[in-house]
């Protein structure tokens, strides 16, 4: 009952019994989990060598007193030992100690199975007697009981052992919270080992209520007494943890409720990936939207962006230039940003080129000396010599811009200094690996790279926020000042063009973001303006314009007949096909727009070359990404899209017309 060691116990017992009655030699030989041998329990007075040899010895219907009396499980009286059939396999062991006399009586656990041999040994023959039955009688009880104790001790503790290999924590708490029971999955969840949760209560160590009152567990749990809920924790080292918990009251034999069981498991990051999982549906859900506004977005810009260098034709005022410059750049910069959305929402993005980087520094450069607050003072260091890289030169703009734009931020309203950079940099396997080492899984790799920089000298980001600057949707901002997919749109125009994005950061000092990006081969080459060449100017042809929008037809025509193009129009598919049926003699070439009502760009397509299979095809569409503008690839001899400029739409003619020049 005190916990010793059950060899102790049976060793205090049979001295007990020896010293009841003269020249008595007690043993118990405790039945092995095979159900076949006997071991050693205990023989304080037997000789050591004899105790030894019959250790592991078989049950059997002749094996001597004991084993006999486990295999009948029944009293086994042996007179003689030198005489009796049942030791005639083993009397060569016992006498020679001088044993003569054994008489062995099985020891039952409460179900009558056999669990031990008690056993009293004599040095010469002979009958027990009534006080041996007697003593017997106690002996064999008070063993069973010691063995009964032990059993049930061993299972108690082998059961806690699985508890404690359990994932899971399991924690056993009165009905006033004190814990009674915490297992090791509790210690490796929350921090606190059994022996400082014990008697405690659970709301003192975790900081929030994980088993509810009584009365409102009896009555949130179902027929079967259970509860289940989720809580936020905090471990002992301060960890912020979501558990889950199941906690079923424990009646007595009356039904009244005794203990709680609480079963917790961490669902910490199970949480984070379903927050993952439903910012990943947040921006399909993006994308989706973007999609279906996007082509009539590009639809508005189009006409502007083609119009204005046909109004600069007619415009003379420096005052009314400056207008049309300021027109032209708000459309190709809000044609920009459908295709940013559209970019980041499906990770898809036009082809890169080669492009030369420092053009779009002087541009930032320009925008924040003309629209930042003078309080900022900008210090640039762009070298003439900067290496080209393959890239989206609309994409690279985007990073610099919103880079830019959080480091003004971060100055104001005081003020202080915005540093614009860019260098050359080779890295060696050693500095990609202090990188990496910094900011694990950056991604950095040994080679060339053009890396830009941009900082400033503001508050710098605290670490709780550093740890989130990345995540799409999160900002600091207020409402109405920020959606939070700067950061992220940058992390992830730098991985598509194969670079990463680092960040220094010091409250109060300011924040530095390097932008690495791989160098162009061949590099020293800078990337040619598209312009439309001079033999771009029609000699008459006839052009058949299809589209469903009418300020993209009439800015389209008007285009071409200022550069020597006669034009015809249709407002959809069928009206093309009608009308190209009437004048194919005459058509040279005809401009489809893709998604239109009735038949659209790439149906009607589809006919004019069962018509004419030489028909030179131009399409253009505000859905670039979309699968049939995939399909109208291979159909076009050109492909445009959304909102196209001049240029754009007369060098495509000319190569349409021309493909040999």
């Amino acid at each position: 009952a005190c916990g010793e060691p059950l060899g102790a116990t049976l060793d205090a017992l049979l001295r007990l019994i020896e010293a009841q009655a003269a020249d008595m030699l007690c043993s118990i030989l405790l039945l092995d989990a095979d159900g076949v041998h006997l071991r050693h329990g205990a023989a304080p007075s037997l000789p050591a060598a004899y105790t030894q040899a019959i250790d592991g010895v078989a049950i059997g219907p002749a094996a001597g007193s004991c084993g006999t009396a486990a295999h009948r499980g029944e009293p086994v009286i042996v007179e003689d030992i030198a005489t009796d059939p049942l030791w005639a396999d083993n009397k060569a062991v016992a006498l020679p100690h001088g044993l003569r006399a054994c008489w062995s009586t099985p020891v039952f656990d409460d179900q009558r199975r056999v669990l031990a041999t008690f056993a009293i040994y004599y040095r010469q023959p002979g009958l027990p007697t009534a006080r041996h039955r007697d003593l017997i009688d106690i002996a064999t009880q008070t063993a069973a009981i010691c063995l009964r104790h032990h059993r049930a001790a061993h299972q108690i503790r082998e059961q806690a052992e699985f508890l404690d290999k359990a994932r899971e924590a399991i924690i056993v708490t009165g009905l006033d919270g004190g814990i009674t029971f915490w297992n090791q999955g509790a210690a490796r969840l929350c921090g606190w080992t059994s022996a400082e949760a014990a008697g405690r209560r659970v709301q003192e160590l975790l900081g929030s209520t994980l088993i509810p009152a009584n009365d409102t567990a009896r009555q949130t749990a179902g027929a079967d007494n259970e509860w289940r809920g989720e809580f936020s924790i905090r471990s002992k080292q301060g960890a912020l943890l979501v558990i889950e918990i199941s906690t079923t009251l424990i009646l007595d034999e009356a039904g009244h409720p005794k203990a709680r069981l609480s079963i917790g498991t961490d669902v910490t990051e199970k949480k984070k990936l379903e927050e993952q999982f439903l910012r990943a549906q947040r921006l399909e859900s993006i994308g989706m939207l973007a999609a279906g506004i996007a082509h009539d977005l590009n639809n508005v810009l189009a006409p502007v962006v083609m119009a204005v260098p046909l109004l600069r034709l007619h415009a003379t005022d420096p005052s009314d230039l400056r207008m049309l410059d300021i027109l032209e750049t708000s459309a190709t910069r809000g044609a920009s940003l459908v295709r940013q959305i559209l970019s980041f929402a499906h990770g898809s993005g036009d082809a890169l080129r080669l492009t030369q980087v420092k053009h779009l520094l002087n541009d930032i450069s320009s925008v924040i000396h003309s629209s930042f607050p003078k309080s900022i003072s900008v210090e640039e260091h762009v070298p003439a010599n900067l290496w080209p890289v393959q890239a989206n030169p609309t994409q690279i703009h985007q990073i610099l811009l919103n880079l830019a734009v959080n480091a003004r931020d971060a100055m104001l309203p005081r003020g202080g200094t915005l540093r614009l950079r860019a260098e050359n940099r080779r890295l060696d396997a050693l500095a990609a690996g202090a990188l990496e080492a910094c900011q694990p899984g950056l991604g950095a790799r040994p080679g060339a790279f053009l890396v830009l920089e941009i900082a400033d000298t503001g508050t710098g980001i605290p670490p709780g926020v550093l740890a989130r600057i990345w995540e799409p949707f999160f900002t600091t901002k207020g409402e109405s000042q920020g959606t939070g997919l700067g950061l992220s749109t940058v992390r992830g125009i730098a991985l598509r063009h194969g670079g990463w994005v680092t960040v220094d950061t010091k409250v109060g000092h300011g924040t530095t973001f390097h932008v690495f990006l791989p160098a162009a081969e061949g590099a020293g080459s800078e990337s040619p303006v598209p312009t439309a060449p001079d033999a771009a100017r029609g000699a008459g042809e006839l052009i058949l314009i299809v589209d469903d929008e009418p300020s993209v037809r009439e800015v389209a025509a008007t285009t071409l007949k200022k550069f020597g193009y006669r034009t015809l129009t249709a407002s959809d598919g069928v009206e093309g096909v009608r009308t190209y049926t009437a004048r194919a003699a005459d058509i040279a070439l005809v401009i489809t727009d893709l998604n239109m009502p009735e038949l659209d760009g790439l149906a009607m397509a589809r006919v004019l070359r069962q018509l004419n299979p030489a028909m030179r095809i131009i399409v253009f569409t505000g859905l670039a990404s979309s699968r049939h503008a995939s399909e109208a690839r291979h159909i076009a001899h050109e492909f445009l899209a959304k909102p196209f400029s001049v240029e754009q739409l007369l060098s495509a003619v000319h190569r349409a017309l021309h493909p040999a020049t």
